[in-house]
């Protein structure tokens, strides 16, 4: 994407401390974006400071369309306006805009949360809200780990080192994981995951909840899905349509939709009678609760790692008021919301009061499980285990690899 003079917005996260966090982790797929060069200082005028000060800041950089492309961390140079006349121009042709975020004001989400890919997708971010479009109705039928009192997990198939995880290698983590853990999350149909996931889950007792990526080809994934589970459908939990497409520009809120009615079609005509859900993150949830609305039960990633406001021991409750703001805008407020993804790495960077370590994962994973301790099964945390094959990047807080429950390696990357 061409990047214009215009295309450059700068997002303080001092600023954002009253509005919605930031959300800005993802399930990566093993590929990623280019890297856009980091500048050496960005400067700012600034009317409220007195005197000229350097902060390191989370940058979105946009396309000449507003689309975001992704986040870095950049120095950035607030220059008080009745010194700026005086300061020699900053070796940069960027104009730089401040957007404050207002109490009721949602921020634009981070676009470098991205997930398992297996082929490049065209559709656009619409900023504003979509029309929602003719649906067929929810299916009523309740999800099957509803009642259970274990939470889920989830679970990634690729190898630190390149590659699919073999047949074995997902056994033995199923193997370690199973007793803990109710349903086991997969996020797409590559790699033979649903196959080698759904015999293991079958060994140990396990439900999975299966995700279609790419929804541009729904049809072969719902194939796959069928042939994987031997149309043994009684093992699914629920299958998912995309992962934060709406939040990542990925997809439109009504492209989003359509690919919800396709896929609840297609897996109807495979036998499959269960939940079908759209998952995306909160902030997009919030904006079009339209993606809620159809979905069989809204399921939403909240991560409270994202929010520089809030310690591991309020992690438990930055996910329950979230998931309350949710119902607000619903129809019926009673509808079952499930957090989809949350948890807190174990190694990174610190965000503000968002500090990654082992204690602090500890502290953040049993605040959350006390928040749920009557309603296990509507939290799947993230993740099994350190996520080796994902590229550290300063937009994460160069955590991306390091969310794994007690920081936990795979055997095969051991």
């Amino acid at each position: 994407m061409r990047l214009t003079p215009t295309s450059l917005t700068l997002l303080s996260l001092l600023q954002l401390s009253a509005g919605q966090p930031r959300h800005r982790h993802a399930h990566q797929h093993r590929s990623n974006k280019a890297a856009i060069p980091k500048r050496d200082r960005i400067t700012i005028t600034d009317s409220i400071l007195s005197a000229t000060t350097e902060l390191p800041e989370v940058v979105v950089y946009v396309d000449q369309y507003n689309n975001a492309v992704r986040t870095a961390t950049e120095t950035v140079v607030y220059v008080p306006i009745s010194t700026e006349a005086l300061k020699t121009p900053a070796p940069q042709t960027t104009i730089v805009e401040i957007i404050p975020a207002a109490p009721s004001a949602a921020p634009v989400d981070d676009p470098s949360r991205v997930a398992p890919q297996p082929t490049p997708r065209t559709s656009g971010y619409d900023s504003a809200p979509e029309p929602t479009p003719s649906a067929e109705p929810p299916t009523t039928s309740p999800p099957i780990s509803g009642g259970n009192s274990l939470h889920g997990v989830t679970y990634s198939p690729y190898k630190g080192s390149g590659g699919c995880k073999t047949a074995a290698e997902v056994d033995a983590d199923f193997a370690i994981i199973a007793k803990d853990y109710g349903v086991i999350r997969l996020y797409g149909v590559d790699c033979d995951q649903v196959a080698t996931a759904y015999t293991a889950a079958k060994k140990y007792g396990n439900k999975l909840f299966l995700g279609i990526f790419d929804i541009n080809s729904i049809d072969q994934a719902v194939s796959t899905m069928a042939e994987g589970v031997k149309y043994d459908w009684s093992i699914v939990d629920t299958v998912s349509v995309g992962n934060e497409l709406v939040n990542n520009g990925g997809a439109s809120a009504s492209q989003s939709l359509d690919a919800l009615n396709r896929t609840r079609s297609a897996l109807r005509a495979a036998g499959y009678k269960g939940p079908v859900v759209i998952v995306d993150t909160f902030v997009a949830m919030l904006a079009h609760p339209e993606l809620c609305e159809q979905s069989d039960y809204c399921a939403v990633n909240v991560h409270p790692f994202f929010d520089p406001n809030t310690g591991p021991h309020q992690a438990g409750s930055f996910v329950t008021s979230t998931v309350s703001n949710i119902r607000s805008k619903l129809s019926d407020p009673g509808k079952r919301v499930v957090v989809t993804e949350t948890g807190w790495p174990w190694q990174g960077q610190s965000n503000g009061m968002a500090v990654p370590g082992m204690d602090q994962q500890t502290t953040a994973i049993s605040s959350i499980k006390s928040a749920y301790i009557d309603n296990a099964s509507d939290v799947i945390l993230f993740t099994a285990f350190n996520d080796m094959w994902k590229k550290p990047d300063a937009g994460t807080f160069m955590a991306e690899q390091f969310w794994g429950m007690g920081g936990r390696y795979s055997p095969c990357d051991k």
